[in-house]
C-alpha cells in the first residue's frame, strides 16, 4: 500500500537544524516499508500571514482568501496520508512559522475535516533543551486542531552554547545529538506505520460513518441550522 508521509520544517532558517531534523524523520519513514513516499515544505523561504480572524474563511466555507504560500503548503498537506511537524523552540515556547500556517485552516477545522485521523509526529529542537516540552506540547495542540492523531515525538539539542555557539561536539549541529536523532527517526517510522494502517482501514469501509449535518445559513456571522 502506497502512502504519502508530508513533513513541515517551520522554521524561518534555510537548510539549518529544524530542516534537517525534518528530514531526517522523513528518511526513516521512507525506509521503513515500501510503497511510502515522502515530501518535505521549509516553511523558511514562504511568505505565510498569519491569521487576523477576518471570518471571511467561515462565511465562505472555504480556504482564506489572503493570497500567499499558505495554499501551496495547504494543498500538500491534503495530499498527505500522515504528517511530521517540526518547529524550533524559542523563548519557551514553539517559533511562530507553524502557528502561522494552522492558524489559516479554520474552514477545514469547522466544517471540512480534511485531516481527520492523520498520524502525525511532532519534533522540536533547540540549545540546552530549555522549554522544549512547552514547545512539544504546542506541536500537540496544533496536531488536535488539525484533527489529526498524534502518535510519536522527539526533541534535539542543536547546540549546547546561547547566541548558536556550537562546541566541537556539536559540529554538525542536531544531527550531533545521537540520542535526539535517534527518537527522530523512530518518528518518522512510527508515523509510516499508522499511515499505512488507518489508510488500509478508511478504504475497507472500517472508519465511523459520518452523522449526516442540517443544512445551514449564514445569519448575523454566524451559521445556524435551517429551520
Amino acid at each position: 500500500m502506497n502512502v504519502r508521509i508530508l513533513g513541515i520544517s517551520g522554521t524561518p532558517i534555510k537548510d539549518g537544524n529544524c530542516d534537517k531534523m525534518v528530514q531526517e524523520a522523513l528518511k526513516a519513514a521512507a525506509a521503513a516499508f515500501e510503497g511510502v513516499e515522502t515530501e518535505f515544505i521549509t516553511l523558511a523561504d514562504k511568505k505565510i500571514a498569519a491569521c487576523v480572524h477576518c471570518q471571511w474563511c467561515i462565511e465562505n466555507r472555504a480556504p482564506c482568501k489572503v493570497k500567499d504560500d499558505f495554499h501551496m503548503v495547504y494543498e500538500a498537506m491534503q495530499r498527505a496520508d500522515g504528517m511530521i511537524l517540526g518547529g524550533p523552540t524559542w523563548d519557551l515556547t514553539l517559533a511562530p512559522p507553524l502557528l502561522n500556517l494552522v492558524s489559516r485552516t479554520r474552514e477545514s477545522t469547522f466544517f471540512h475535516h480534511r485531516f481527520r485521523t492523520l498520524p502525525a509526529g511532532a519534533l522540536t529542537l533547540g540549545w540546552f533543551g530549555v522549554g522544549m516540552e512547552w514547545a512539544t506540547s504546542v506541536l500537540y495542540s496544533l496536531i488536535q486542531t488539525l484533527e489529526m492523531i498524534p502518535v510519536a515525538w522527539s526533541t534535539a539539542v542543536a547546540s549546547a552554547r546561547a547566541y548558536g555557539q556550537r562546541p566541537d561536539f556539536l559540529e554538525h549541529g542536531v544531527l550531533d545529538d545521537a540520542a535526539g536523532i535517534i527518537r527522530t527517526r523512530y518518528v518518522g517510522r512510527r508515523v509510516a506505520e499508522l499511515a499505512r494502517m488507518i489508510k488500509y482501514a478508511r478504504e475497507a469501509g472500517l472508519e465511523l460513518p459520518r452523522r449526516p449535518r442540517k443544512e445551514k445559513v449564514f445569519v448575523k456571522g454566524v451559521w445556524r441550522e435551517k429551520e
